[in-house]
């Protein structure tokens, strides 16, 4: 599950987006009574003035479950995300409306919380973003959901073995530079995409399977631009000596 956040001032505009959207509909809400945008709005300003200082008053979250645990969440559950969620990033007081969307391919939450409480104080926004995904991982643990991070190291290290299996295959042909180091590569299909300066020197590189690409230096560090070619020079030497002998 992926969780998103940000901390925004146009709470009216974003309520209504959400409540307007093609099959959406509201799940929760806590101290809240109105049904418009404005209406909420008008609600949460009842707090929000009594912290002036703080312009972006309002908290906007989205939680994003995989395609095929939507696909079984059942609403219930959705509210078990919503309510469980706000109690992880210390919010389950103040005034909060949830929304689930199924207007896209997957199923998704968008939630909007007064980031003024009763008593006037402001919830810091300070790495919001990082502190949603953190919270949004943990639930997804407990509920048995996938986990974003895990799925993207899954995919990267699969990324990573079919480019090392490539790469061992191909090194066996000796390749005399790097641009035929990439021209193999992609023989094995395995794109190399080479960043060059000015002079033509090759600087920096990584390696694209299909739609997912990374940098080579993160597959090991043997395979950066500079270690690469340092060791594509070395077996060059070699080869020219073998042939002297």
């Amino acid at each position: 599950m992926i969780g998103k956040a940000k901390s925004i001032s146009h709470i009216s505009n974003a309520i209504n987006y959400a409540r307007n959207k093609i099959k959406a509909e509201e799940i929760c809400r806590y101290r809240l009574v109105g049904e418009t945008g404005t209406e909420i709005a008008k609600e949460f300003r009842v707090f929000q003035n009594l912290n002036a200082r703080c312009q972006r008053n309002a908290f906007s979250f989205v939680l994003s479950p995989s395609r095929e645990d939507g696909n079984r969440l059942t609403k219930s559950d959705f509210i078990n995300i919503a309510e469980t969620f706000l109690g992880y990033m210390n919010l389950s007081d103040n005034q909060s409306i949830s929304f689930l969307h199924k207007d896209r391919q997957h199923t998704h939450l968008h939630i909007y919380v007064n980031r003024i409480n009763t008593e006037g104080k402001a919830t810091k926004d300070n790495y919001i973003g990082k502190k949603a995904q953190r919270v949004a991982e943990r639930i997804a643990r407990e509920m048995n959901l996938t986990v974003a991070r895990e799925v993207q190291l899954a995919k990267e290290n699969r990324l990573r073995r079919a480019i090392d299996m490539a790469h061992e295959k191909i090194w066996q042909q000796k390749p005399g530079n790097i641009f035929e180091y990439a021209r193999l590569m992609q023989q094995e299909g395995v794109t190399t995409h080479l960043k060059q300066a000015s002079n033509g020197k090759v600087v920096g590189m990584k390696f694209q399977v299909g739609e997912e690409s990374i940098k080579a230096s993160s597959v090991h560090r043997g395979l950066s631009a500079a270690n690469l070619q340092k060791l594509i020079r070395q077996n060059s030497r070699t080869n020219r000596n073998r042939i002297k002998i």
